[in-house]
């Protein structure tokens, strides 16, 4: 009761609207209400526009329990009313909420609501409830002026404001999906800008229902990024947002050979700009540049050289081929060796590792990384490396005691007669001992 009091008139059949005609500065078109009226409604008029203090408060209290009761049976169709009361019962919630319980206020506007846009608008921005102003403008599809407002005060306002900086933009726009496409990319431009790491989740990481706008809308919106930060920094370095999108969808699953493409053609293209700017810097400083193993370079070029490296090695939805004639022809040997043994020309690869960057070691780490006796692809991989040793690509002398010391250390996994004929017929039989011995020791424990 507290608020008001009807002696002939239970509140459950009051007109709503007559009960916020007690407070004048509640109500919302009551006008075209007068006739039905109660008797007693001037005399309770009267007595609600003389409360104040505390008595105001415990009437705004009892009034809030009220109007939650009446957009219950609203929502229940229980009863009929007349038409426009949701928008004066809601409107007149709103604003005793905003005065006497403002910390229920986001959670009312929250929830889907008939308040009169405009009164709210003015109610919540003389109270500098701008994040209740934003629910309201969300709830009422108005994603427009929502995201402007988040925008002005996440641009605008001091730090520790409540909506300073991009946070509550990039929920909102997390949540709109490919359905609001346009306004998702408008406004998640100056997100980009100001924090192109949170402004990435706006794509990557969707909320709730909403549906991931398409990859390649996606790409073409962050190239633009990607060339801007470029031109601003300088550094040698770009695709860092297209790069890190394309990093996300395809550990989420994404199998499209289009992407895994693009993924290793943007590595490779990164890694190209970032070995010229680490080239100018050693020119400009007037040192010789100093050699390091691929993927140990300083960082960043090491970070993306290994990725791309990485990427070669485990994908098998790139097109190798198409890869292939995008690489330079005097650098990233190792990158064109993963590349080779991706097509299965492992005498080609093992040729790089053995004589174009001279490292036994990592020949002999790839045959080791791809022997599989069952496998009439790699199964005679060691042979291949045996035939690069002995027959390089130029005049240079083979590598024979390479190939000697590799058919004693794995002569269990190379063909004895097929490593014969691709010795030199002037090998002697003296430095073919190890490699025999070895062999007749194995067949004799087969036998047993």
């Amino acid at each position: 009761r507290g608020f008001f009091f009807f002696p002939n008139s239970p509140p459950a059949i009051l007109d709503p609207r007559d009960v916020l005609g007690l407070y004048p500065d509640l109500a919302v078109a009551v006008a075209d209400n007068e006739k039905d009226k109660p008797a007693d409604w001037e005399a309770a008029a009267t007595i609600g526009r003389a409360l104040k203090g505390h008595k105001l408060l415990r009437a705004q209290v009892h009034l809030i329990k009220y109007l939650h009761g009446v957009r219950q049976r609203m929502a229940e169709k229980s009863e009929s009313f007349a038409v426009g009361s949701e928008g004066a019962v809601d409107t007149a919630l709103l604003k005793v909420l905003v005065r006497a319980e403002p910390e229920n206020v986001q959670a009312f506007l929250q929830l889907p609501n008939s308040c009169n846009l405009e009164i709210g608008q003015t109610l919540l921005t003389d109270y500098e409830m701008y994040h209740e102003l934003m629910c309201l403008f969300q709830t009422h599809n108005e994603h427009r002026r929502a995201l402007d407002l988040l925008a002005q005060h996440g641009q605008g306002s001091p730090e520790g404001h409540p909506l300073h900086g991009v946070t509550a933009t990039v929920e909102y726009l997390r949540a709109l999906g490919s359905d609001h496409q346009q306004i998702v990319l408008e406004y998640s431009r100056w997100v980009l800008r100001t924090n192109p790491e949170m402004g990435l989740t706006i794509f990557s990481e969707p909320m709730g229902a909403a549906t991931p706008l398409p990859v390649e809308t996606v790409l073409m919106h962050l190239k633009a990024f990607d060339e801007d930060s470029l031109h601003d920094r300088d550094k040698g370095e770009e695709a860092g947002l297209r790069i890190s999108y394309l990093e996300h969808i395809i550990a989420q699953g994404e199998t499209s050979a289009q992407y895994h493409n693009a993924l290793v053609l943007l590595y490779l293209d990164s890694v190209q700009r970032l070995k010229q700017a680490q080239s100018k810097s050693a020119g400009a400083l007037l040192t010789a540049p100093v050699r390091y193993a691929a993927g140990k370079e300083p960082y960043p070029l090491g970070m993306r050289r290994r990725k791309l490296m990485d990427f070669l090695e485990q994908s098998s939805y790139y097109s190798p081929e198409r890869i292939l004639n995008k690489l330079p022809m005097v650098d990233l040997y190792e990158e064109r060796a993963l590349i080779l043994s991706q097509l299965g020309e492992h005498e080609n690869a093992l040729s790089i590792y053995a004589h174009r960057l001279g490292d036994v070691q990592m020949a002999q780490e790839y045959c080791e990384r791809l022997y599989d006796s069952a496998s009439p692809t790699t199964c005679h991989v060691y042979l291949d490396l045996l035939k690069v040793y002995l027959k390089p690509p130029d005049a240079s002398a083979p590598m024979t005691l390479q190939a000697l010391s590799l058919m004693s250390k794995y002569f269990e996994r190379v063909d004895a007669a097929k490593a014969l004929d691709v010795l030199p017929p002037s090998t002697s039989l003296r430095s073919l001992l190890p490699f025999f011995e070895s062999a007749i020791r194995q067949n004799s424990e087969v036998r047993k």
